[in-house]
């Protein structure tokens, strides 16, 4: 493969992909962007990057193509159980909302999850409602969930998967609605399976409603992680079409750094403990549910452009919050940020030797961040790789003694261990962490868990340390 391509050339295939996918990608990304064009073009016949992106600026795709040159720009990165205050808002309120609005009626749902990648969220959404939904089988649900990528699909559409995608679910998750099918795989359970329908859709198409809805507006929709990925005009697009799918009352979930007043300016923000869900009704006639109160939309910030976008890896906990980068001048945030997708992405794939690899080469050039060394931990679990696990973590701790999930994840590994001794150790240091700060709080790389969940969590092993 040639890799000769000018920024110019660079330049032009930006505004095809933006065109065919409403995907936008700043100078900052486009070593990354060079990678994923290299490995498409060897699909498309290729093996000069020069000649591929020129050929893309002067083709007109057609939807096959589309979506095979999608499988390498949108790697999402999706485990079960994501936002889990998202699910509990959920799970308490918003389905029991529903549920009570139907009786007399129909028992139907309808629920699309948008970018579903390999089905992570999906799965997820299933099995929060068959724990919620008294007599689930009496109930006419459809769970819709799309995506682009094919390959993503055909991954969802098995539902075998492995331990990383477990990596945030509560104890019960797996145990409850998945089939151990050999020591790294789990099957998801055919009834929660049948309650989910895949399908190819481009988020960048005009009519969703009768390509995707059915004419029949959705009751909920997920479309979590993806419009900050949008130009600004497709963002705004993708939000319209979103808002003019929901059916009177219905809800709309995005991810946290995606909450705009200026994309979703005709829905009602709620706030729920740790989430906040999009509701379409007149504000004026919206009546909070238990738990829930509406939130002044001043108060939300707009959705920041995918250029004004930076993963902050820095600092002595790993913060892996989205923080809005003032200039768009390449920063060692921008760098790092790039190696963690990159890192996520092929763990995502099932790449694990590749991303252990990308890893170890991020920390050669930056040994001080403890979250590259956590995030190794987490790939030498999954490869059964308990020793490696703990010394990783190990370092962590020395560059940062109190990174709270440093000390809560070697609690665990040894606790599964049967090293109770050491397993207390560490348990304990991390409650002392936690205590410092509020129940709240999401420490960093704790995947959304509150400092609360994670002190329960802690008191519940220790206690059945007690009893062992």
């Amino acid at each position: 493969m040639k890799f000769n391509i000018t920024n110019s050339e660079l330049s032009n295939v930006c505004e095809v992909i933006a065109a065919h996918l409403g995907l936008y990608f700043p100078e900052e990304k486009w070593t990354m962007l060079r990678r994923s064009l290299a490995l498409a073009a060897v699909e498309f016949g290729f093996h000069d990057l020069s000649k591929f992106v020129q050929w893309l600026a002067s083709t007109t795709l057609g939807m096959d193509q589309i979506e095979i040159l999608a499988s390498y720009l949108t790697i999402g990165e999706t485990y079960f159980w994501r936002e889990p205050h998202v699910f509990a808002a959920l799970s308490q309120n918003t389905f029991m909302e529903l549920v009570a609005s139907r009786k007399g009626r129909k028992k139907n749902l309808n629920i699309w999850c948008a970018a579903c990648s390999t089905g992570e969220e999906a799965y997820s959404i299933a099995i929060a409602l068959h724990r919620t939904i008294p007599e689930i089988k009496d109930w006419k649900i459809k769970i819709l969930a799309t995506d682009i990528n094919e390959k993503a699909l055909s991954i969802a559409r098995g539902g075998i998967y492995g331990s990383w995608s477990f990596r945030n679910s509560p104890s019960w998750f797996k145990s409850s609605y998945f089939k151990k099918i050999n020591n790294k795989e789990y099957e998801v359970n055919p009834d929660i399976k049948e309650m989910v329908t895949f399908s190819s859709f481009n988020l960048t198409r005009e009519n969703y409603l009768s390509s995707i809805c059915g004419n029949h507006k959705m009751d909920i929709i997920f479309c979590r992680n993806v419009l900050m990925y949008f130009t600004d005009e497709w963002a705004a697009r993708v939000s319209a079409n979103l808002f003019h799918s929901l059916s009177e009352g219905g809800w709309l979930a995005v991810s946290s750094c995606e909450l705009s007043s200026i994309l979703f300016p005709q829905l009602t923000p709620v706030n729920f403990p740790g989430a906040v869900l999009y509701r379409k009704t007149k504000k004026e006639e919206l009546q909070p549910l238990q738990a829930a109160q509406p939130v002044n939309s001043s108060t939300i910030q707009p959705l920041q452009p995918a250029s004004t976008f930076v993963l902050q890896s820095f600092g002595k906990g790993g913060s892996s919050t989205l923080q809005p980068n003032p200039t768009n001048i390449k920063t060692a945030e921008d760098s790092i940020a790039d190696k963690l997708f990159a890192i996520h992405s092929l763990a995502d794939q099932g790449l694990l030797e590749e991303s252990l690899s990308t890893c170890n080469e991020a920390i050669a050039s930056d040994k001080l961040i403890p979250r590259l060394y956590f995030l190794r931990a987490s790939i030498f679990q999954e490869l059964d790789k308990s020793p490696e696990a703990i010394k990783s973590l190990k370092q962590a701790i020395y560059i940062y003694p109190d990174y709270i999930m440093g000390h809560f994840t070697l609690g665990n590994i040894f606790f599964r261990q049967g090293n109770f001794k050491n397993s207390k150790r560490y348990f304990n240091t991390a409650l002392e962490l936690l205590n410092k700060i509020p129940g709240n709080d999401i420490p960093a790389e704790s995947e959304g868990l509150s400092a609360k969940y994670l002190t329960g969590i802690i008191l519940s092993n220790l206690l059945t340390q007690k009893s062992v």
